[in-house]
């Protein structure tokens, strides 16, 4: 099965460079790589250019990483699509263990596992284990989770473009991967969860990044909300006291580090959640 991996980028070139590095040791490669530019104010496609034909370089104006997926998938020519970010270090059996845990079948979303490279970064350490958590919560290896995170996913060109693709309305980076993964089982599609489909995120944070990540997450909750409304969809739920209890309580599992500081700040991001749901509300 031929192959196309897609990468929205905008204005990280040295990130870039780093993610387009680890993608030329994939195993099976060298694989079609698209790059969508999304309006970076230097182009990007000079650093594309640096890893030879099989990585092309798309540019449109700002738009936002959800326009960008969908241009660089209109342009794919591989049967199976597979996703990442800028800020990404897929490992070398990256894509072979994606379309193994596909096998052929179309109707499959893939999810692979992604891991912090930032250790010593609190934040970015907090923001991974918050989405291990959750993938933990909804038990993403047993098929019950509601989507897989963007950064780290692949699926049938097919499925892709019979879905739409991903929903451009959203605000930037916020939701839209949720809307996704909700919407190819509305179509009667299975998501399933590759933990050997792993890719390294070194998504550098700072405390006021942290909180205007999270305030944007609950931006795009209440978007998501407004479009299950619209399309007649079975609404989310806001989930019940146990929730947040296992939520502060996850970083006490396992042998994880900084446990009291990631505590804390999973409770400052559902702080920031709340805040940016109810600000999008009343706006």
């Amino acid at each position: 099965m031929s192959v196309s991996i897609i990468i929205p980028s905008f204005n990280r070139p040295d990130r870039l460079r780093g993610c387009l590095e680890a993608l030329s040791r994939l195993d099976g490669g060298p694989y079609e790589t698209i790059v969508v530019d999304d309006g970076s104010p230097e182009p990007l496609a000079p650093i594309c250019a640096e890893f030879g034909d099989t990585v092309q370089c798309l540019r449109q104006e700002n738009a936002g990483p959800a326009k960008a997926r969908n241009a660089g998938a209109a342009a794919a020519t591989g049967d199976f699509l597979v996703f990442t970010d800028d800020d990404c270090r897929p490992e070398p059996g990256w894509v072979t263990a994606l379309l193994a845990a596909q096998g052929g079948a179309e109707d499959a979303l893939i999810g692979g596992y992604v891991v912090n490279l930032l250790e010593d970064n609190i934040y970015a350490t907090a923001s991974q284990t918050l989405c291990d958590f959750l993938y933990d919560y909804f038990e993403a290896s047993e098929g019950n989770t509601p989507f897989f995170t963007s950064n780290n996913i692949g699926c049938a060109r097919s499925g892709f473009l019979k879905l739409g693709g991903f929903d451009e309305t959203f605000p930037l980076a916020a939701a839209e991967d949720r809307d996704f993964g909700m919407r190819w089982r509305e179509e009667g599609g299975r998501l399933v969860y590759a933990p050997d489909a792993v890719v390294g995120h070194a998504h550098e944070l700072s405390f006021r990044r942290f909180m205007r990540q999270h305030s944007n997450y609950g931006k795009g909750a209440r978007h998501l909300h407004k479009v299950l409304d619209s399309r007649e969809a079975e609404a989310v739920k806001f989930e019940g006291l146990k929730f947040y209890v296992r939520l502060l309580s996850y970083p006490w599992t396992g042998d994880r580090q900084m446990r009291l500081q990631q505590t804390f700040l999973m409770f400052l991001s559902q702080v920031a959640m709340v805040g940016g749901y109810m600000r999008s509300r009343l706006g």
